[in-house]
């Protein structure tokens, strides 16, 4: 097969060759559509012949919709039959898949006929029959694409599917990946199929003995029978005949059997012929015998392979049948009243022939055209599943039992058989629990003396088992001479006297070249004598499987091939020759040696390297390090066989451990550890580490790569306290700053006490929250001082501290305010944030203090700020995914009025505070109902807890 590349239309696929075999797993409908779209408008811009199997998520409509609309000239290439759509539920591959794959083939053989390149085919019936769909694509102009629901499929599944195909494409994160498949080697395809060869002669064995039918094969010429298992019916043929002829067929009757088979052999088709034969207990009985070709790679036909039934009992039946109709037949020509008078008898008659029909499976019926109801036997009612005579039958109830691909044929024969013709046809039907059968019917319209039709009658027999039977000896002869492998059967004298197109394709003679030549032509002079030594093993009964060696190409060259040998036994039991299984290996034996060369050259490189390289399996347990590793101050013999647990300090192990299950699940990544040293002391060391997996892809370890970083972790210690000390030294003096400006404006505000032309409520007023927003600003700096971590502030704490101030500063006499807070711990906010938010607590705590209680004795303020879950429609006004808090400071006092327009007030502090929400990027709301409430919500990204509580190390 040509080696030109082929467009995949597929733009992560690339240029794919003839053979090439992937796979897509989907989640969509429009997965499935993204990808076999431009894939077939590829195929069918590329003169290739397409086949889409559609998946059960689409049907036929939706396929063609979606074809239209990315393909503006499809109806051309459907109406020109360049494309062709089948629903997935058009066969059954579990029941049969051989046969399904033969119906491909036969697509490809058509495709060619009508001048296109090749095939391009998609479906997505073929799970855990990958394998078998790849050796036909291998030996074809074909590509495939086989599509899966991933939903539909566990992890192993996923895996075993990926490894049956050379790629496969599945979506991650919005984009569509291919995913190489190293998993198909030589040896693994080597060992299946030698399987399944190994076991061919022995399936062949149990199908002859198990089939209901007599089986023979015959010469190509039809001069020999070589061999027949009569099943009782005929005499076995125990060694070859060439007077079968004479002793299976009548006399008369052999001129017409062997025109038939004549007529076969000039056509290289398939014989097919009902005749009397000589049973085995002497007496004459009936066969339907039918018979197959097996061509060689020139189209000669090598052998017939053939089955037959005996259907003695069906024509006795049909004769008696025949006889009455050709009796009552005669009678209407001549006197109507002795015609009612036959029929009478024939209904006296109809038990023994129902007896009949139910062993032959053949039934007999009627057709009145007046009434267009049938008359059926009671086999009839059986052969489609109903009870007899419970029910009346007209033309139209029939043709729902037909398959509706063969109602258009059985109209046809219909329209012969009224130009007088009579009907013999096959078709098939479904009976009532769906499941198919296949019948052969004969039939003739009777005519009355005005050559008017009247009716029809016939006969209908099941046949489904016979066809079952002839398919399945098909396949399993087209499986040997399709596979890839040498398949050769030499006699023990050592000459070949069987040649597949494998042995033509591993060792590159013909078998016109090959056949009837000692095998030892194969035999390279180094290793002269090796055939007959094995042969001689062969024929003691001895199996020689998977034997490794040398052998001789037709060109000359000297291959690696692996040889699977067994005996062939006769009827009798005995050995008369020897059947090999050769698989050419070279490319695997070469692969080999390149392996071993480049696991030489890396196993050097691994030991004179200054990184500390080692290996970890399944269990954590060290299986390899190289000699760096000895810097731990153990040697290797103490290292290997021990868990990396015994050598991981104490605060380092959770790291270890959550780093392990990474690996355990693919995720590779590098992580710094604290390492323990057999004298007890410590090192750090930066671990880059990668996952492995085997073919089965199961964990098995991981490869593991230390970088000793002591030193850089003692520089980077002194450098962080250096960096703490001095930003708890700003801290400190922005905190003694800020006080500073607190008591200059306290100052301040006495001197304007004595001033009368001054409101001194007002300018007091001013100047105090003035200090109070100072204060606050200055109790975060003291916050952060105390608390050591100098970059975030622990939020509720200093909330605490920030009331009690406000308090004691607003001394409201005798009058009984109480605090309230509901504050969640640990909300940790960066001084961008601490401060705005402040300063609005600030703002709103101090208007309630002086506003809400003028006329009260007592009153309650309360204080939450907690996280909080937005509700979706929330959710849409908030683009940022950081946490989400509400603030709510509320009181029971007098309220605010409610026509006041909070925008209108140009009070400073609600100025203030509108401003800080802006700046927070948040929103609030503010009620006056049994006092006033503000609620603001916000989102901040918080940090993390053990660093700014300052408990990392």
């Amino acid at each position: 097969m040509g080696e030109k590349m082929r467009k995949s239309g597929i733009g992560i696929a690339g240029e794919i060759s003839w053979g090439a075999h992937f796979c897509q797993f989907y989640q969509t409908k429009e997965d499935l559509v993204n990808i076999l779209i431009p894939y077939f408008k590829a195929g069918l811009e590329n003169n290739e012949f397409c086949l889409w199997v559609i998946s059960e998520q689409l049907d036929k409509e939706e396929a063609k919709e979606a074809l239209n609309t990315y393909i503006p000239d499809i109806n051309f290439y459907l109406e020109n039959g360049q494309i062709e759509i089948l629903s997935y539920t058009y066969r059954h591959v579990e029941e049969d898949p051989h046969m399904i794959f033969n119906h491909l083939i036969e697509k490809i053989n058509k495709a060619l006929a009508s001048g296109y390149d090749g095939l391009r085919y998609s479906g997505n019936d073929f799970f855990d029959h990958e394998e078998l769909l790849g050796s036909i694509i291998g030996k074809y102009p074909m590509i495939s694409l086989c599509t899966y629901p991933i939903d539909k499929f566990s992890a192993t599944d996923v895996l075993d599917i990926v490894a049956n195909h050379q790629f496969a494409l599945t979506k991650k994160e919005g984009k569509w990946e291919r995913i190489e498949c190293s998993c198909q080697k030589n040896n693994k395809e080597c060992k299946q199929v030698e399987a399944e060869l190994s076991v061919s002669e022995e399936r062949f064995s149990a199908l002859v003995t198990a089939s209901s039918v007599i089986v023979y094969r015959v010469s190509p010429d039809w001069s020999e029978m070589r061999y027949l298992y009569g099943r009782g019916f005929l005499a076995n043929t125990e060694s070859p005949s060439r007077t079968w002829l004479q002793e299976y067929v009548p006399l008369e009757d052999q001129p017409h059997v062997m025109a038939v088979i004549n007529e076969a052999m000039r056509t290289k088709s398939i014989y097919e012929l009902e005749h009397r034969v000589r049973l085995a207990d002497g007496s004459l009985g009936w066969i339907f015998s039918r018979a197959v070709p097996l061509l060689d790679a020139n189209g000669e036909i090598v052998e017939w392979f053939g089955a037959a039934s005996d259907i003695t009992k069906s024509k006795e039946a049909e004769a008696k049948l025949k006889a009455t109709l050709d009796n009552l037949d005669n009678l209407v020509k001549d006197r109507t009243e002795e015609l009612q008078k036959a029929y009478d008898s024939l209904k006296q008659s109809e038990k023994s022939l129902a007896e009949a029909q139910e062993i032959a499976h053949l039934g007999n019926w009627e057709l009145d055209f007046a009434s267009n109801e049938f008359h059926w036997s009671d086999e009839m009612y059986r052969i489609f599943g109903l009870k007899p005579q419970k029910s009346k039958i007209n033309y139209d109830t029939f043709l729902n039992y037909v398959h509706p691909d063969d109602r258009k044929h059985i109209d046809n024969a219909a329209k012969e058989a009224l130009k007088g013709k009579p009907s013999d046809i096959n078709f098939r039907i479904i009976l009532s629990n769906e499941k198919e059968r296949i019948v052969h019917s004969k039939s003739e319209i009777v005519f009355d003396e005005k050559e008017n039709p009247v009716r029809v009658i016939g006969t209908t027999q099941d046949i489904t088992e016979h066809k079952k039977a002839e398919e399945k000896i098909q396949n399993l002869a087209n499986v040997v001479e399709s596979s890839t492998e040498a398949i050769i059967t030499k006699s023990f004298d050592g000459i070949i006297t069987s040649w597949n197109k494998g042995a033509e394709y591993v060792y590159g003679y013909s078998a016109e070249e090959i056949l009837d030549k000692p095998i030892s032509i194969l035999e390279p002079s180094i290793l002269t004598g090796e055939t007959e030594k094995l042969s001689q093993m062969v024929k003691r009964g001895e199996k020689i499987q998977q034997y490794e060696t040398l052998r001789l190409r037709k060109d000359g060259k000297v291959i690696n091939v692996s040889l699977t040998i067994f005996p062939v036994f006769d009827n009798q039991g005995k050995i008369t020759a020897a059947s090999i299984i050769a698989t050419d290996i070279t490319r695997r034996k070469e692969a080999e040696e390149k392996l071993r060369e480049s696991e030489e050259k890396y196993r050097n490189i691994v030991e004179i390297s200054n990184e500390g390289i080692y290996l970890v399996d399944d269990e954590a347990k060290i299986i390899y390090a190289n000699k760096i590793m000895e810097t731990s101050g153990y040697t290797l013999e103490e290292l290997i066989g021990r868990p990396i647990w015994d050598f991981i300090s104490e605060e380092s192990m959770p790291i270890a451990k959550r780093s392990f299950e990474k690996r355990r699940q693919g995720i590779n990544d590098s992580y710094e550890l604290k390492l323990m040293r057999k004298d007890g002391s410590f090192i750090w060391g930066l671990i880059s580490a990668k996952s492995l997996f085997n073919k089965e892809g199961k964990f098995v370890g991981y490869l593991g790569m230390l970088t000793d970083i002591t030193e850089r972790k003692k520089a980077e210690e002194v450098l962080a306290n250096i960096e703490t000390a001095r930003k708890k030294e700003i801290h400190h003096r922005i905190k003694n700053n800020l006080q500073v400006i607190s008591s200059l404006l306290d100052l301040q505000a006495e001197q304007f006490k004595n001033r009368e032309c001054i409101g001194n409520s007002e300018v007091l007023e001013a100047f105090r929250e003035s200090q109070d927003r100072v204060i606050s600003m200055a109790l975060i700096h003291e916050e952060l001082y105390k608390g050591g971590g100098f970059e975030t502030l622990n939020f509720s704490p200093y909330i605490q501290e920030l009331t009690n101030t406000l308090f004691q500063t607003y001394r409201l006499g005798n009058t009984d305010i109480s605090l309230s807070m509901d504050l969640e711990e640990n909300l940790l906010f960066d001084i961008d944030t601490a401060v705005p938010l402040g300063i609005i607590i600030n703002e709103l705590v101090s208007n309630s203090l002086k506003h809400a209680f003028p006329d009260r004795k007592k009153g309650e303020i309360q204080i939450k700020l907690h996280r909080e879950e937005f509700t979706e429609l929330e959710s849409k006004d908030w683009e940022s995914t950081s946490p989400a808090f509400i603030l709510t400071i509320s009181d029971n006092g007098v309220g605010i009025p409610e026509n006041l327009n909070i925008e209108d007030l140009d009070s400073l502090g609600f100025q203030l505070v509108t401003s800080l929400v802006d700046q927070l990027d948040g929103k609030f709301e503010l009620k006056s109902k049994n006092g006033t409430e503000f609620t603001m919500k916000f989102r901040v990204a918080e940090k993390d807890n053990l660093t700014q509580i300052g408990l990392k190390s």
